[in-house]
């Protein structure tokens, strides 16, 4: 069997890509054994859809744990990370796979609640999945199922619980159809688990914690997982040991700080802007109805009392030579 032969870190392209800084400081964590975070897309990516037999095995235990039954053939239709999302705002870097007869997943990591509505997001992505899978002539009734899995950081329905299952039923509540199912699942685990979703439940944990202190030693405690723990982790280390996913999460993990770090500033000028007019206005009206000395309404208002006396003194004072 032909295996690939790994390519040199960092290429011609990466080195540009990323600059100095960062390759320093991705050498450093893997010197100093740092434990990467997998709740960032590159190395999530990696984890479950690295082109390793660790990985590949990792997805499959996943796939079975979140959708309910066993998986026993798993292909990545995507297994590329492209260099071009380093320092861009928007990528998307889900997990497009099929296995077992032609099923397919796309796996989404969605780390924040966003205005817009990721419930009609999730059924968006999910209608393309679906609709991707026939051919021309193929008939209807060979489409296989799909699955599109959210895994979220936040409680996007409000109720407290881990594991959410939509599929498309008709008014009695009867299923119409199983072909497309949406899979929603909070990565705090919150409330009770049922049963079934135990497994879900620890690929969960580890996905969202094995960065943490006490998390380890917590699915350690497992023993239905241990098989899993061990597999994960040995996918999990490889790419913590690996100074290219380290370059990649440092350089997408500071294009999405900075894109937050700017919107923080935005906001901040937005609302200082807002207060000054606001407190312009309150001045204005207290000069007109005589409500205190300009010293007063600078203390009332918080303006410079330099900036009162001037409203004070009416707009033909600014103009005066």
């Amino acid at each position: 069997m032909k295996h690939k032969t790994k390519q040199a870190f960092p290429s011609e392209e990466e080195a540009k890509l990323f600059g100095r800084e960062v390759l320093a400081l991705a050498a450093r964590m893997v010197a100093q054994g740092r434990r990467i975070s997998l709740k960032g897309d590159v190395p999530f990516k990696m984890f479950l859809a690295g082109e390793n037999r660790d990985s590949r095995v990792c997805l499959r235990h996943f796939l079975s744990a979140v959708i309910g039954r066993e998986v026993r053939r798993v292909k990545v239709r995507n297994p590329d990370i492209l260099p071009d999302i380093v320092g861009k705002k928007q990528h998307r870097l889900d997990i497009n796979c099929e296995f077992d007869g032609g099923r397919r997943a796309d796996i989404e990591l969605q780390l924040t609640k966003a205005d817009d509505d990721q419930k009609v997001q999730a059924l968006y992505y999910g209608g393309k999945l679906f609709s991707g899978t026939l051919n021309a002539g193929d008939d209807y009734d060979v489409a296989p199922a799909v699955y599109q899995i959210f895994l979220t950081d936040f409680d996007l329905f409000g109720d407290g619980e881990f594991y959410h299952r939509a599929m498309m039923r008709l008014d009695d509540g009867s299923l119409f159809s199983d072909r497309l199912q949406l899979l929603f699942l909070n990565l705090k685990v919150p409330g009770k688990v049922d049963p079934s979703l135990k497994k879900a439940a620890n690929w969960c944990k580890f996905i969202a914690g094995i960065d943490k202190p006490g998390v380890l030693s917590e699915l350690g405690r497992k023993p239905d997982w241990k098989e899993d723990l061990t597999m994960a982790l040995r996918a999990y280390n490889r790419i913590s040991a690996e100074e290219r996913a380290w370059a990649y999460h440092l350089s997408t993990d500071r294009a999405e700080a900075d894109y937050k770090n700017g919107l923080r500033r935005a906001e901040k000028r937005g609302r200082e802007d807002g207060e000054r007019t606001r407190a312009l206005s309150t001045a204005r009206n207290m000069l007109a109805m005589g409500l205190g000395t300009p010293g007063q309404i600078a203390q009332a208002t918080g303006l410079p009392l330099e900036e009162v006396e001037e409203l004070a003194a009416g707009p033909e004072a600014s103009s005066r030579p």
